[in-house]
């Protein structure tokens, strides 16, 4: 097994809870997919590929795993808003109701 991380890419439409306490909005993630660098992945959020905002997901998130069960748990996690005049998601503070939260992409829903 080697030592490389991968950086998976969510949308959210929310980043906040709807229910007193709860997780909700992880159920309106979407998980596109991964990319074996940053930087590809922080383009292909600011250019919007293939349509990542789909008119309902306002947020997205890059969560760095390392290869393997369980690896690292989304050790860095990058966040990013949709702005409509640009077409593209572009970086934002962590929100604070997030800031003890220790996964997205693999978090369990339900």
């Amino acid at each position: 097994m080697t030592d490389h991380s991968y950086w998976f890419l969510t949308t959210f439409e929310r980043l906040e809870s709807t229910k007193n306490g709860s997780y909700d909005f992880l159920e309106t993630g979407r998980c596109w997919g991964f990319f074996s660098e940053k930087q590809e992945a922080i383009e292909a959020l600011h250019h919007n590929d293939t349509d990542l905002n789909e008119t309902i997901y306002e947020f997205a998130v890059l969560e760095e795993y390392s290869e393997g069960i369980c690896g690292g748990w989304g050790k860095t996690k990058l966040f990013f808003r949709y702005d409509k005049e640009k077409d593209g998601f572009f970086e934002i503070e962590r929100p604070d109701s997030l800031k003890d939260f220790p996964y997205l992409t693999f978090a369990p829903v339900g």
